[in-house]
């Protein structure tokens, strides 16, 4: 097999592997034991490493680690053997997903990639038996145990091991170019292993707000109820129980009823996806979304929390079509509604540094499409306010602080049109007149013609090829009998492109030795320790120039990158906020004995950290 050769003249050591281990919800993984091959001198190790002091026994520097699903033995790994990650990776689960992502296919894992090249594996049933074993009695395995869990660790080796080749039968099969497709699939593994630490850093929480709240819930829930039907003005509840028919009332007063999406048995969806998408269209809807996030809980959501404070849950890197990440709503602060980010706090000797792209949807469609009146948007530092200005319905020195309704306007226009979002929509999005959200439509497309020229060359090209890819080589394919919203199109190149900057940026952050707590969209968190103004000032500059050329190797041109510096609490927007200090507001309540001085005076100390705009 040439690729196979190819790589065995690049690397030293082709290494598949595959740990088994423990890892109790919030906790970092306890390695049980570890099985390799490696397919340059064929020699095989098998250890037990529970109670074990031992190394990984192959040199990392000119290594391909090959696994299925990267995250799991990167995290292992750094247990193992430190917190340095080595360089070169090979995810067969990834590679995978490149074959089929958005094809129908009955999943990813290793059984079912293994079932698509006919590569004889145990059955589901036996893989779930060692996993509830190894699960169920650690740390006490017998010696009998021991030597089946080392067996069937040694057995997923060899079934990886014909995937792997499989995978590079079927790339070689292909015609792909083998620099190519060994350094995109080095460069996407090598970002799920990043999420690993990631995930080993985990997000610190204030552990006072946590158990304040923690200890108050059930009346916290009661609270929201009553609070949660006064602002529908029907009774959603009637004391615990939620009515569905005083729901559907609520959407015909509020002229949602016959659009909103219903369930198989005719129903109103009241999921949360589907008020996700509402949310923004009618400001109870939000109300409601929030307060469903907390009736719903039967203990507080966004968070999953380890011995040591720190919230850690899975990031799941490209388990959206889109390459994205895809957290947990219940186990994660940045998965959960905004408010519960207010949990996120650190001690006297760090501080908290979160770090966004300015603009970054914009600015990607900008540089992908060359369109020059976008890039001259995107270069005014603010694309929403340049919009407004450009079509008159600003003045030329109208800024965020003195234009904010009419800004938000034509940034809800602009963030819209960029997703193919017709009239109608808008005028959802907007809540104004049909003939002004057609009016804004017309011009929006007309100011910013050559994107949508563009992007439906894009859609067209990508439709007769079979699949979308971006510049790093994630795809995604279209079938010919499959109906696909056309929106859902439009948005693929801007938010996988948008993925590939953040892998880009999280692999040369860690590099350069800053703790990543939270990959976020398109921002990044970051817990670093105190020291000198003059040194974290510097640490921010490099964090900013990092990000911003992790944009430029990937689309071909700067983002610039805003930074907060938190000293001790995490604070939102003004509007998310407000949902927090709600929240607390009721805890404080349900605490009792405050009068109104005592109670402004504890929301303060408490929630209010201090929070310093870096330039």
């Amino acid at each position: 097999m040439k690729l196979l050769e190819y790589l065995k003249n690049i690397f030293e050591h082709i290494l598949v592997f595959d740990y088994e281990f423990s890892q109790p919800d919030g906790h970092n993984p306890r390695p049980v034991c570890l099985a390799i091959k490696d397919l340059v001198s064929g020699k095989e190790v098998s250890e037990w490493l529970l109670g074990r002091e031992k190394s990984f026994p192959f040199p990392l520097e000119k290594t391909l680690l090959v696994a299925h699903h990267v995250v799991a033995e990167a995290s292992c790994l750094l247990i193992q053997n430190g917190r340095e990650l080595p360089l070169y990776w090979f995810d067969t689960m990834l590679e995978e997903q490149k074959f089929y992502n958005g094809l129908r296919n009955s999943g990813y894992s290793l059984l079912a990639s293994c079932n698509r090249y006919n590569i004889k594996t145990g059955s589901q049933e036996n893989k779930e038996h060692y996993r509830d074993l190894i699960i169920n009695n650690y740390p006490n395995y017998s010696e009998e145990e021991q030597q089946q869990i080392l067996e069937y660790n040694k057995s997923d080796i060899s079934i990886n091991e014909q995937l792997f080749y499989k995978q590079l039968e079927r790339a070689e099969a292909l015609g792909i170019d083998f620099k190519e497709y060994i350094s995109q699939a080095v460069f996407h593994a090598k970002a799920k292993a990043v999420c690993a630490k990631i995930e080993n850093n985990g997000i610190p929480i204030n552990m006072q707000l946590l158990n304040e709240i923690e200890e108050n819930y059930p009346e916290v829930v009661r609270l929201e109820r009553e609070e949660i039907n006064n602002i529908c003005g029907v009774e959603l509840y009637e004391g615990e129980s939620f009515k569905h028919n005083k729901f559907e009332e609520f959407l015909k007063k509020e002229g949602l009823f016959f659009n909103w999406p219903r369930t198989e048995k005719g129903k109103c969806k009241t999921d949360d996806k589907t008020l996700y998408r509402y949310q923004d269209t009618n400001s109870k809807i939000m109300a409601l979304r929030n307060a469903f996030f907390i009736i719903g809980a039967k203990k507080l959501k966004g968070v999953c929390l380890g011995p040591d404070n720190r919230s850690r849950c899975p990031l799941k890197m490209f388990n959206q079509i889109t390459g994205r990440t895809n957290v947990s709503t219940k186990l994660n602060p940045f998965g959960a509604p905004r408010r519960m980010r207010n949990l996120i706090g650190t001690d006297e000797n760090h501080y908290l540094i979160y770090a966004d792209w300015r603009s970054q949807e914009a600015a990607i469609q900008a540089a992908l499409s060359k369109d020059p009146k976008m890039i001259a948007a995107v270069k005014s530092g603010d694309p929403y306010m340049y919009t407004a200005i450009a079509l008159g319905a600003a003045p030329k020195n109208a800024k965020k602080s003195t234009h904010k309704k009419i800004r938000n306007i034509y940034k809800q226009s602009f963030l819209a049109l960029a997703y193919m979002q017709t009239p109608i929509g808008l005028q959802r999005k907007l809540k104004c007149s049909s003939s002004e959200a057609y009016y804004k439509h017309e011009q929006v497309s007309n100011l910013y013609h050559n994107y949508f020229k563009w992007i439906k060359g894009v859609i067209a090209e990508s439709a007769l090829r079979g699949h979308f890819k971006t510049i790093y080589g994630w795809k995604y394919y279209l079938t010919s009998n499959e109906v696909v919203n056309p929106r859902r199109l439009a948005n693929w190149p801007l938010q996988s492109h948008g993925s590939e900057i953040l892998r880009t940026a999280i692999i040369d952050l860690d590099l350069a030795g800053y703790e990543i707590s939270m990959p976020v969209h398109d921002a990044v968190l970051f817990h670093m320790k105190r020291k000198s103004w003059r040194e974290m000032r510097r640490e921010i500059e490099g964090i900013q120039k990092i990000m911003s050329e992790a944009a430029a190797k990937v689309i071909g041109a700067a983002i610039p990158v805003d930074i907060k510096f938190i000293r001790s609490q995490y604070k939102q927007d003004t509007e998310n906020q407000e949902l927090w200090d709600k929240l607390y507001e009721k805890v404080l309540k349900v605490k009792g004995g405050r009068n109104s001085y005592q109670y402004r005076t504890e929301l303060k100390s408490v929630v209010d950290g201090k929070e310093t705009p870096v330039s």
